[in-house]
C-alpha cells in the first residue's frame, strides 16, 4: 500500500473535476478514450496550472483547475491527452524540447478549437490554422521569434502570447503562493513534463513501473491515431456520399463506436481479462477432470481460447444486442479469442453456433419469444471445458436457482433492481437512447 497521505478536500475536488473532464472528453473525442483510461491524476501545487508526463501521470494545480468552467476544463484535459496521442515527447527528441512542446500547444489548441467549436480557454496559446502547419515548421518560426525578443516565457496555460503578463487568475494564484514563479522548472518544460522530473518528484515510483506505464501510453497513442483516422474517414464519407452509401456509413460508425470503449465496456473488458484462460498448469485441477478423480488434466493454453455467450433474445433487447456483441467482438480479437460459442435463447435454445469474433458486429438474431435462459445455461454446464460465460439480458428472465459450475457475467441492458441472482457478477450496460419516452411494457416472464 502507498504511504502517501490522503488527498485534501481541495485535492479531492480537483481529482473529481479531472475525472469528469475525462468523461466528457471521451464523449466529444471518443478516439481518446483508451488514453483517458491510462491517466493517473496527481493534484499538486508544484505546477502552476497543469502538466502531463509521457507515462500518463497528469499533475494539476487544484486551485487553478477547479476554478475552470466545465467546458474549459474539458478542453484543457483534452489538450493534455493530445500531447500523448501526438507523441509530443517522442517527436520532440533531438530538438529544442521547450519549443517543440510550444509548437504542439499551438497545433493542439487549434485542433480542439475546430473540433469542439469553441475558442481556446484559460489563456492558452492560440495560433489560428496552426493545425495546417508541420510542428517542425512552427518550431523554426518560434525560434526566430525567440531570437528576436530573447523571450522564453511561452506557457501552455495562463499566457496567450510570448512575453504576455499573468492574467488575473494566474497573478492571484502566484501571489497566494499556489503557483511557482515564472521560469520555474515545470514552466521551463512546458505542460509536457520530462521523464527525469517525474523520477525526482515521485521517487517512490520504480523505474520499471514508469517504463511499463509509458509503453502502455505509447500503444494507446497508436490506437488513438488510427481511430482518429477512422473518424476523419467518417467525416469525408458524410460530406461527399450519396444515399447509396448508407450501409457503408453505418458500418464505419459501428466500427468507431465499438472500438472506443465507454465506461461500461471497460468494466466488461476488465472482467473478460480476468476470465481469459491462461496457460494451463497442474497447480489446480481442471473441471474436465471432475468425473475422473484419479486423473489430473492440464488446462488449455491462452492461445485460441473460446468465449461462451448466452443471448436473451426477447424483442425488447434487439437494439442493445448489436452494440454489446460488437464490443465483445472487438475485445475478443484483441486478446486472441479464436472463436465465440454463441447460444441464443428465449424459452429454448434457438441457435447454438460457433462464430469468429469479427462476425459478431453483424450477427442475425433469432427467437424474440419469452425469456427463460435456463436451457442455455444448463446446456453449457454439461460441458466441463466451459469455465466462464457472458449472459446478455435485460434481467426479466428465469434462470437456474443453483450456482452454475462456471463463472457468469450478467450484462444487463437496463437497470433492474429485481434481478438479483445468487451467483455471478453483474454489469449494467447503458441503454441506447430512444425517441420513445415511454418505457416498453414487459410481457415476458420475470424470475421468481
Amino acid at each position: 500500500m502507498s504511504g502517501d497521505p490522503p488527498p485534501s478536500a481541495d485535492e479531492q475536488r480537483a481529482i473529481e473535476a479531472v475525472q469528469q473532464a475525462l468523461r466528457l472528453v471521451c464523449v466529444s473525442l471518443p478516439h481518446l478514450a483508451g488514453l483517458a483510461q491510462l491517466i493517473r491524476i496527481t493534484p499538486s501545487a508544484r505546477v502552476g496550472t497543469i502538466g502531463i508526463f509521457p507515462t500518463g501521470r497528469l499533475v494539476v494545480n487544484p486551485v487553478w483547475f477547479t476554478a475552470l468552467e466545465r467546458g474549459d476544463a474539458t478542453f484543457v484535459v483534452a489538450h493534455e491527452l493530445l500531447h500523448l496521442a501526438l507523441q509530443t515527447a517522442q517527436r520532440g527528441e533531438g530538438t529544442n524540447r521547450r519549443l517543440f512542446n510550444c509548437a504542439h500547444d499551438y497545433i493542439i489548441n487549434d485542433i480542439l478549437a475546430d473540433a469542439l467549436g469553441c475558442p481556446v480557454p484559460a489563456g492558452g496559446l492560440d495560433w489560428p490554422n496552426a493545425r495546417e502547419l508541420a510542428a517542425e515548421a512552427l518550431v523554426q518560426q518560434l525560434a526566430q521569434r525567440q531570437r528576436a525578443s530573447d523571450d522564453l516565457s511561452w506557457r501552455a496555460w495562463g499566457a496567450g502570447a510570448p512575453a504576455g503578463p499573468d492574467n488575473a487568475m494566474t497573478a492571484a494564484l502566484r501571489a497566494a503562493g499556489l503557483v511557482g514563479p515564472p521560469g520555474s522548472e515545470a514552466d521551463q518544460d512546458g505542460d509536457l513534463l520530462a521523464d527525469e522530473l517525474e523520477q525526482i518528484w515521485f521517487p517512490s515510483t520504480g523505474r520499471g513501473e514508469l517504463t511499463e506505464a509509458r509503453r502502455a501510453v505509447e500503444q494507446a497513442a497508436v490506437r488513438a491515431a488510427s481511430l482518429d483516422g477512422l473518424r476523419d474517414a467518417v467525416e469525408r464519407l458524410l460530406a461527399g456520399a450519396g444515399e447509396n452509401a448508407t450501409g457503408q456509413r453505418l458500418a464505419v460508425y459501428e466500427s468507431l463506436r465499438t472500438a472506443c470503449a465507454p465506461p461500461w465496456e471497460l468494466a466488461l473488458q476488465r472482467w473478460l481479462e480476468g476470465a481469459t484462460a491462461g496457460v494451463r498448469s497442474y497447480l489446480r485441477p481442471s473441471r474436465r477432470a471432475a468425473a475422473q478423480a484419479d486423473v489430473v488434466l492440464a488446462g488449455r493454453s491462452r492461445e485460441g481460447w473460446t468465449l461462451h455467450i448466452v443471448l436473451d433474445t426477447s424483442g425488447s433487447m434487439e437494439a442493445q444486442l448489436a452494440r454489446a456483441l460488437g464490443t465483445i467482438g472487438t475485445f475478443c480479437e484483441s486478446v486472441n479469442v479464436a472463436e465465440v460459442h454463441l447460444l441464443q435463447c428465449d424459452v429454448e435454445v434457438t441457435r447454438d453456433e460457433w462464430v469468429a469474433p469479427e462476425a459478431l458486429v453483424r450477427y442475425e438474431i433469432a427467437g424474440l419469444g419469452g425469456s427463460d435462459l435456463s436451457p442455455a445455461l444448463l446446456h453449457l454446464a454439461e460441458d466441463p471445458a466451459v469455465e466462464h460465460a457472458v449472459v446478455i439480458t435485460d434481467g426479466y428472465i428465469d434462470y437456474p436457482e443453483e450456482p452454475l459450475p462456471y463463472g457468469v457475467l450478467w450484462v444487463l441492458t437496463e437497470l433492474n433492481d429485481d434481478f438479483a441472482p445468487p451467483y455471478g457478477a453483474r454489469l449494467l450496460m447503458p441503454p441506447v437512447p430512444s425517441d420513445d419516452a415511454c418505457p416498453r411494457r414487459r410481457t415476458h416472464a420475470r424470475h421468481r
